[in-house]
């Protein structure tokens, strides 16, 4: 996955002039709060929101996309015509969106600081159509700002920086301004995926319809301690050379691991299983963990098994499987 043109060259215009070596400061710093779980406090100084938008945007832009292409093929009439993003930081859900549903019209991004509020609405203006015409508004998430409820509601990245009650209050507060579909993204960690699982029995506790990743709607078949296991996926996307310049990075890609949850309105089209980890290839045999509508499932396909050979060897990580799912064993 590569980040759009026009946002790559939008970035680079912004980091023209800055220099390289406080940026990949900032960037060591940003990664450590994001690994610690940590969150971006206080206002933020033009540097700060730099290092962020060179080097966190383009892996929450990465795994929003990601979980945005499941939510469509779980719910292909969803078409979203508008968007409401929340916590929004430099604008990458807005990016996200608008790439994967063309016929985004118009858009609506919370985002509580001035610097990020700012930097965000300059890239956006390079996008054209409903990314260089959304409505950039300052406020606090768990704030009083109010807006119309619409066809597509996200939060990345945000759940996770708050408190559980605030999270409760968050997750019910989306899901009523949600005329279609909420897509909530997390980091893949044991306590993005702990996140993510406490919204999604919220959710289901309030009526919504699960589209993705899951391939059924009861409760979670993982384990409660999310250490044991979590559900978590990986995106893999290109870094630019101003990107690999502000991570001090030698490798021309990252991994960017994400948990997330999506849920809609209508019922979607639930997937028949889902790889949940790399599949484990080895001589004439085949390894692969599934969720499926039933239970999780450890299952060995053998070469001497043609049709269950054909499809596994094809499949990967995150991958959903529609009916053809029967033909592996049990």
């Amino acid at each position: 996955m590569e980040l759009p043109s026009q946002l790559r060259l939008s970035l680079e215009r912004e980091l023209r002039g800055h220099d390289g070596a406080a940026l990949a400061r900032e960037a060591a710093s940003l990664s450590a709060r994001y690994r610690g779980g940590g969150e971006l406090t206080g206002p933020q100084r033009p540097t700060t929101a730099l290092a962020y938008a060179a080097t966190r945007m383009p892996a929450t832009y990465a795994a929003t996309a990601a979980a945005m292409a499941a939510l469509d093929a779980g719910l292909p009439g969803l078409a979203p015509r508008t968007l409401l993003d929340i916590g929004a930081g430099t604008g990458a859900a807005l990016w996200a969106a608008a790439s994967s549903w063309p016929g985004l019209e118009a858009a609506d991004l919370i985002e509580r600081d001035a610097t990020m509020l700012a930097l965000g609405g300059r890239l956006a203006a390079a996008g054209g159509g409903a990314v260089a015409g959304a409505r950039w508004i300052r406020a606090d998430v768990l704030g009083p700002w109010q807006t119309a409820p619409h066809d597509l509601v996200t939060a990345a990245y945000v759940l996770g920086e708050l408190p559980e009650a605030a999270q409760a209050t968050l997750t019910a507060r989306l899901w009523a301004l949600a005329a279609g579909a909420l897509l909530l993204v997390e980091p893949g960690t044991p306590r993005g995926w702990a996140t993510i699982r406490a919204a999604r029995e919220r959710l289901r506790a309030a009526g919504a319809r699960i589209v993705a990743p899951c391939p059924h709607e009861g409760a979670c078949p993982l384990p409660d301690d999310p250490t044991a296991d979590w559900c978590h996926f990986a995106q893999r996307l290109a870094r630019s050379r101003a990107h690999r310049a502000a991570k001090g990075a030698d490798l021309g890609y990252e991994d960017e691991k994400y948990a997330y949850i999506a849920v809609a309105r209508p019922p979607g089209d639930l997937v028949g299983a889902r790889v949940l980890r790399h599949p484990v290839t080895r001589p004439g045999r085949i390894e692969l963990t599934l969720c499926t509508r039933d239970d999780l499932r450890r299952t060995v396909v053998t070469k001497g098994d043609r049709e269950a050979w054909r499809l596994a060897r094809n499949l990967e990580w995150g991958d959903g499987i529609g009916p053809e799912a029967l033909a592996l064993p049990q």
